[in-house]
């Protein structure tokens, strides 16, 4: 992980204006979504993306405490 200051930045940052977004893959999408949700974490709907008839990617994103999301991808293909 790596975090990064705008260059010549001198005010705080608001929700929204920082740099992209944070994601962790996981081997088992489902059983994460279901572990957040049973916490009361109230992740967003499981989105799955298909390419060529098979499984492109897998995820869905839960907010953290000051809003910012973090996205969830199962670790397949390319993200691993």
């Amino acid at each position: 992980m790596e975090l990064t200051v705008n260059k010549g930045r001198t005010e705080p940052y608001d929700l929204g204006d920082g740099y992209g977004h944070i994601a962790f893959s996981v081997a088992d999408v489902q059983a994460e979504h279901n572990r957040l949700s049973e916490a009361g974490l109230n992740p967003r709907d499981i989105v799955s993306f298909e390419r060529d008839g098979a499984l492109f990617a897998q995820f869905f994103f839960v907010a953290d405490p000051d809003g910012y999301q973090i996205e969830v991808l199962k670790r397949h293909g390319r993200f691993r």
